[in-house]
């Protein structure tokens, strides 16, 4: 219980020595310290929970020394004339060797007016005792941050052209999470797409696939005055070439072991060995014309069962023989 009592009167001290007048204390000369502050560039603008930063550098010459117990207390919210200015001190990172201190402070707002209303970091008064005289104590000030907690200028001369970040545009959402969504967006299309183009193109052969009928498919469509025995021997080989082994009717099963969209056109497979027994080796007379647009037709087909493509029973092609 009085250790409990101990450091409650030790913390109320501390907080009444923070607002102490800072008129008891004179003015260390300014050729015994240096002072900068990095301010932040933002000056308006700020509404509850905005954060600020400043970072304070303070080096002190000899014979005089910092005394710790001065400098801002995590926790401590600002006051002006008694009156709470809704500022709170978060956190306070501390980088001190020797005679040099590096203070970065965090404050945060807790305060907002629907109209302009100006706030401030009030003025902030280190001391320092002289070493060689332990009753000399004198302090160091640090100057006050006027900003405001509205998007509306600064009462006074200060405009807002002149004390915004010059990066710091209307009020807005972060995009940043909306900008990840479009990219991944964009990349499942381009996905897409090349599905797209690998099922619906039909005349597309796409990089790593293989690419036997399409071309022969060309070469009748380019040389109208090809021979049918010439078409069926491009098929053929074709075939062959597609298994890597020669094809017969007796086999066409390893022709849908290697792959099974052959099955598809299993009736005009059979068909194209009956037209092919017969031009290349009982030499009979057909419609050659006829039987010459059916190999194009059944040349095509082969291609799409290359790729995987489905077709349609309509487009099937069966003729006599």
């Amino acid at each position: 219980m009085l250790k409990l009592l101990f450091f409650t009167l030790v913390s109320i001290s501390q907080i009444a020595f923070s607002y102490e007048d800072p008129n008891k204390y004179p003015d260390l000369d300014e050729k015994f310290y240096s002072l900068s502050i990095q301010e932040p560039s933002q000056k308006v603008g700020y509404f509850v929970g905005d954060i600020i930063q400043r970072q304070i550098k303070l080096s002190i010459q000899e014979p005089y020394k910092l005394i710790e117990e001065s400098l801002p207390i995590v926790g401590y919210e600002k006051r002006y004339r008694g009156q709470l200015l809704g500022i709170t001190l978060r956190e306070v990172v501390k980088n001190q060797r020797k005679d040099f201190l590096e203070l970065d402070l965090t404050y945060q707002i807790f305060t907002n007016n629907t109209v302009a209303k100006p706030a401030f970091i009030t003025a902030d008064y280190y001391r320092v005792i002289n070493k060689n005289k332990p009753d000399e104590v004198l302090k160091i000030r640090v100057p006050e941050l006027t900003i405001a907690v509205s998007p509306i200028a600064i009462f006074g001369s200060v405009k807002v052209e002149d004390d915004m970040s010059d990066l710091r545009g209307p009020f807005l959402i972060d995009a940043r999470k909306y900008e990840m969504n479009i990219y991944k967006s964009l990349f499942i299309l381009t996905i897409f797409l090349f599905v797209l183009i690998y099922i619906y193109t039909r005349f597309t052969i796409l990089p790593g696939f293989k690419k036997i009928f399409l071309p022969i498919y060309r070469q009748f469509k380019k040389n109208k005055d090809i021979k049918i025995e010439d078409m069926i021997r491009l098929i053929h080989n074709g075939l062959d070439r597609f298994i890597d082994a020669s094809l017969f009717e007796k086999n066409l099963q390893e022709l849908y072991k290697t792959n099974e969209s052959f099955k598809n056109i299993d009736q005009e497979l059979k068909i194209f060995f009956k037209i092919s027994n017969q031009k290349l080796f009982t030499k009979e007379k057909n419609s050659d014309e006829k039987i010459k647009n059916w190999l194009m037709d059944f040349c095509f087909h082969l291609h799409l069962c290359e790729k995987k493509l489905p077709i349609k029973s309509v487009d099937l092609k069966i003729i006599k023989i």
